[in-house]
Parts: C-alpha cells; structure tokens; sequence
C-alpha cells in the first residue's frame, strides 16, 4: 500500500515539475501580466516548499550528512524559490538579470530531475527502445522517400507523410507516386501499427507488474501475520499444556 501511495506521489510530482517548468520557461521568454506573474510565484512557491521538505526528510534519515548534501545539493537549489525571494527587489537595477539567470540555471535542474524519473520509466517499460526505433524509422523512411520518390517536393513533405502514415492518421495531402514510394508507404502502415502496439504492450506489462508485486507484497504481508497468530497459538496451547499438568499435580 505504502509503495502504491508513493507511486502516486512519485507520478504527480512529476506532472507537477513538468507544469513549473513550462511556466517557467513561459516568464523567460514572454512577459506576463502581473496577475499571470501573481499566479506563477504562489504555483512556484507550493512546489519549492514539497521540494525542500522531501529533500529535509531525506537528509534527517542520512547517515552520513555531508556526503548526502554533496550528491543532492542540486535537489536543494531546484527547491529554491527564487522568484519569490527577489520579488520584493526587482525595482532594483541588475536584479531582474540575476534573477533571469537564477531561474535558468533552476530550470535546468528541475528538467534534470524529470529526466531521473522519466528515465526510470522508460527503462522499466522498454519505451526508450521503442521510441529509438521509431526514432531511426522517421529518419530513414524520411530521407528515402525524398530520394526516391519524385512526388516528395521537400524534406518536411516527405517527414509529414512519415508521420500521417506512422500514427495511422493518413491525411491524404501528400501522396508518394512511384512504385518504390508505395511499397514504402506499405511497410509505413505495417511498422505504424506494430510500434503502437508495442507501446500498448509495454505499458499493460508494465502496470501488471506493478499490480503483481503489489499483489505479492500483500500477500507476504498475510503469511507474515499467519505465521505470528500460528506462533502465538503454539504457545497457548503450551501454557495451557503447562497448567493442566499442574492441576493434575494437585
């Protein structure tokens, strides 16, 4: 139960970073309003506190306290709300800059942070296989049907039929000619269809191991509590051993 809790804590934290950071990234490009800007901070601010509080509970568990703060200290940083601290500054000559550079280099870090958890995913799912496959079809598919397909006028022509063919949507706007397109656009429809449900797989694979060990772990909990009641039994039946053969004494 605890491992499923932290499962969904794990995967909404996660969502939660990917909507700071884009929030983020928005104020380093755009300019906001000030209620927008308002908004931004408060949202900043709830996730920097979640932040600094799981990377506190942790160091309090660590052994060793320096080498936990060395290898984490960029954790630290992410939790930093700097938009919040300089807010009261910002009048001040120079200070937006530092604080521009200070959510950059913020930014980064969370992203990093993402990456460790998505990464995980990947792995455990095989989807970075998958998607490095699919990667290397685009490129080659691509690439051979603007060289051997004269009705491909462009690259970008040629990747939007990739695409349309791939995920199976099929627009029609752009349509190879030649023998060897066609049979390219075949083996498109084909390698479109397996890669989708390849990821399909994966992911039901995935969550069925999560309901397997979930499911494994309950049940050694049970046979944990079995085996204790069974132990307790045991010893009653010697106490009350015990007691009858002392009422047979007397």
């Amino acid at each position: 139960m605890n491992e499923k809790l932290n499962n969904y804590y794990e995967f909404g934290l996660s969502i939660w970073i990917l909507l700071d950071l884009i929030f983020l990234t928005s104020s380093l490009v755009i300019t906001l309003s000030t209620k927008s800007y308002y908004n931004l901070i408060i949202f900043d601010a709830c996730l920097c506190a979640v932040l600094l509080i799981e990377f506190f509970f942790r160091f309090s568990k660590a052994k060793n306290k320096k080498k936990f703060f060395r290898s984490n200290f960029t954790e630290f940083i992410a939790g930093i709300p700097f938009d919040l601290l300089l807010f009261p500054f910002l009048s001040f000559a120079g200070v937006l800059s530092v604080l521009k550079v200070l959510k950059f280099i913020r930014i980064l870090i969370l992203f990093v942070q993402l990456f460790e958890v998505i990464n995980v995913f990947l792995k455990d799912t095989y989807l970075d296989e998958i998607f490095g496959i699919f990667l290397i079809i685009i490129i080659s598919f691509t690439l051979g049907l603007y060289l051997f397909d004269p009705s491909m006028n462009s690259l970008f022509d040629s990747l939007w039929f990739v695409l349309s063919t791939l995920t199976t949507v099929g627009y029609g706007d752009v349509l190879p000619n030649s023998m060897i397109g066609k049979v390219i656009s075949l083996i498109l429809l084909i390698g479109g269809v397996l890669i989708f449900s390849a990821v399909t797989g994966s992911m039901a694979s995935y969550f069925n191991k999560k309901l397997l060990n979930e499911g494994s772990e309950e049940l050694k909990s049970i046979n944990e509590k079995l085996d204790a009641t069974e132990k307790e039994l045991k010893e009653l039946k010697e106490e009350i051993s015990n007691l009858n053969k002392k009422l047979d004494e007397k």
